[in-house]
């Protein structure tokens, strides 16, 4: 029997809790690492863009709203639209502190299963071409 075992999925869960432990509620992250991928790197740009803006200009409404579009837009590729509305309502619209406190999550667990699983889709890729390419050849030494 050949088994194959799908390794693009990561699951977990982020539990909100309030200051006394509480669980206030969970948020399921499901991704398939072969449809997120870019669009993850690509938020991330934007989000870290969005930070040095802040930065330079801290009083300006404008780079305000833009590193608040560029948290929700990490948070929905990552949580999705309804998991970010559970993390906004929690963190009742203060981004900076939703995102100071959920970004270990991301940059600790979710970052690194993206990571290692795109280098094993690449790595399987690879491989696929490797062996075709090799399928190529024998069926043209077949030919002559």
């Amino acid at each position: 029997m050949y088994q194959i075992t799908r390794k693009n999925r990561i699951k977990e869960t982020l539990q909100l809790c309030h200051a006394n432990g509480d669980v206030a509620c969970s948020i399921d992250v499901d991704l398939n690492v072969d449809e997120i991928a870019g669009r993850v790197n690509k938020a991330r740009d934007v989000l870290g863009e969005a930070q040095n803006a802040l930065q330079r200009d801290p009083d300006s409404a404008a780079t305000m709203e833009a590193y608040g579009n560029a948290v929700i837009a990490l948070f929905n590729v990552l949580f999705t639209e309804d998991g970010t509305r559970q993390l906004v309502d929690f963190y009742e619209g203060n981004y900076t502190e939703m995102l100071l406190d959920v970004f270990p999550f991301i940059n600790n667990e979710i970052m690194p299963k993206i990571q290692a699983a795109s280098a094993d889709r690449k790595e399987q890729l690879m491989e696929a071409a490797r062996l075709a390419q090799q399928g190529n050849k024998k069926a043209q030494r077949h030919r002559r």
